[in-house]
C-alpha cells in the first residue's frame, strides 16, 4: 500500500478500495471525480464488526465530472465505489478518480468574496469568525463545520437556507451541500 500523499486510484467499474493509514491529528480529506461520459457511483465505506463485513454510510455521489471532495470517517481503511444507474441513464459505464487532497489545497476563507457552485469543502484557518452566505441560483443549501480536533460535524443552517449568517468556532473545515452557485465571506463580529 502507498503512503497517504501518494494515493491515488481509479476505474472504470464496482471496486473496493483500500485507503492507506490516516494521520490522527488531521482530517483526511479525499476527492472523488468523474472523467468524460462518467456514469453514477456512490463512495461508501466498508465496516467490519465481529467479523461481517457491512456496508456504511455514503460519502460521496458522483454524478458527472465531479469532484466532490470530503473528510474520510476516523478509522475508514476501505470504501466501496459503486456504480448505479436512474432512468433515462444511456452510458453503459465511465471512469472514476479518487485521491487523497492536502488540506492546504483546500480553497481558505477570507474577508475577499468565496465563489462556488453544489456541493464543496473549504478550510478556515483563523480563530472563531461570523461567516455570511448567500445562494444565487438553485434552492439554496446547508452549512457543515467540523474542527481539525474534533471528529463531530456541527450544522451551522438548516436544510436548503438562502442566505444569512453562521459562526465559525474554531479553525477547521466547512462543508457546503446543495446544487446551485454560492458565495460567502469572513465578516467582522465572531463571538
Amino acid at each position: 500500500m502507498t503512503d497517504k500523499a501518494g494515493f491515488a486510484v481509479g476505474g472504470w467499474r464496482n471496486r473496493v478500495v483500500e485507503i492507506p493509514a490516516q494521520d490522527a491529528e488531521k482530517p483526511t480529506v479525499l476527492e472523488f471525480r468523474g472523467g468524460w461520459f462518467t456514469s453514477q457511483y456512490h463512495l461508501e465505506v466498508l465496516e467490519t464488526v465481529q467479523g461481517q463485513e457491512s456496508v456504511g454510510p455514503c460519502l460521496a455521489t458522483l454524478m458527472g465530472l465531479g469532484p466532490e471532495r470530503f473528510v474520510l470517517p476516523a478509522g475508514c481503511d476501505r470504501v466501496r465505489v459503486r456504480r448505479f444507474i436512474t432512468r433515462g441513464n444511456s452510458i453503459a459505464h465511465g471512469p472514476w478518480h479518487l485521491r487523497y487532497v492536502p488540506i492546504e489545497e483546500l480553497t481558505k476563507l477570507s474577508k475577499y468574496e468565496v465563489k462556488g457552485k453544489h456541493c464543496s469543502l473549504l478550510r478556515h484557518s483563523g480563530p472563531r469568525a461570523n461567516l455570511r452566505f448567500e445562494w444565487d441560483s438553485g434552492n439554496g443549501g446547508a452549512l457543515f463545520f467540523r474542527s481539525f480536533t474534533d471528529e463531530e460535524e456541527l450544522p451551522l443552517t438548516q436544510d436548503q437556507a438562502l442566505r444569512g449568517t453562521a459562526a465559525l468556532p474554531s479553525e477547521g473545515l466547512l462543508r457546503i451541500q446543495g446544487y446551485g452557485r454560492w458565495r460567502l465571506r469572513l465578516v467582522s463580529g465572531g463571538r
